[in-house]
């Protein structure tokens, strides 16, 4: 993609389908999203010399997301006559939306884009791949550790203080049945149950590049802070690493 070309869409679809099929595979077609046309909705009837996005509520966090499409057929479906369709390259489309959370092709095998991840994505070309796993009873068993990484707990102080609901984080180990699975971490997270999903990845984002360097597996946990606490930290009587103080509420994005 160099030199200032741009990816095709035959590329492009490729590089999704890959993606839906593995999630290993996820950054590489994000990445191609900066070097591809896309397709936005901007308001029918609008004057403003300022570039005006159509945006709706997300059903999964109920937050206020952008429709993105990868080709013009799926906007101008989307779009039914009310909505106006303009198209830029992804790269550009991302810079000037900075801040707000972006949802590609909503009415297809849809996927959104969270600011943190938009964030990393333009600085770094790459954003954390997300693999969403289900215990199953008796796999594996959580353990105290007997010392947190003080690299991993710097991290998290640091990176939850600017997601705003995330309200707590422990960190124990994982040990596996399989014997040939090593022992992983696990970072549980207290938040909001409506913004999880955005809660891990975010978090995910912003430490992925640690991850990497513990050159130990870290799996995400997320449980509803508003009640009580899940049933292992307890028994194993964690204390948080993170846990946020009222000083530490940021301001709200414009977008969200």
């Amino acid at each position: 993609m160099g030199n200032g070309a741009l990816i095709s869409l035959e590329e492009l679809n490729r590089l999704m389908d890959a993606s839906l099929g593995d999630s290993r595979k996820e950054p590489e077609f994000f990445r191609a999203l900066l070097g591809a046309i896309l397709y936005a909705h901007v308001p029918l009837n609008d004057d403003s010399e300022r570039l005006r996005l159509v945006m709706f509520t997300s059903p999964v966090d109920h937050a206020l997301t952008i429709p993105v499409f990868t080709d013009k057929a799926k906007a101008e479906f989307a779009a039914r006559g009310n909505v106006r369709i303009v198209s830029m390259p992804g790269r550009l489309l991302f810079e000037a939306t900075q801040g707000a959370s972006l949802t590609i092709n909503p009415n297809d095998n849809w996927c959104t884009l969270y600011p943190e991840e938009i964030s990393e994505l333009l600085a770094t070309g790459t954003v954390a791949p997300i693999q969403h796993d289900q215990f199953e009873e008796g796999e594996a068993a959580c353990f105290k550790l007997s010392r947190v990484p003080p690299s991993l707990v710097k991290a998290l102080r640091k990176s939850l203080t600017t997601i705003r609901s995330v309200e707590f984080a422990y960190v124990a180990g994982i040990k596996w049945r399989q014997a040939d699975r090593p022992d992983s971490l696990v970072i549980a997270l207290g938040g909001g149950t409506h913004s999880a999903e955005r809660e891990v990845r975010a978090t995910a984002t912003a430490l992925h590049a640690l991850f990497e360097r513990l050159n130990q597996p870290v799996e995400m946990l997320h449980f509803d802070s508003t009640g009580a606490k899940p049933d292992w930290i307890q028994q194993l009587g964690l204390k948080p690493v993170y846990r946020r103080r009222a000083d530490q509420l940021q301001p709200a994005s414009r977008y969200n």
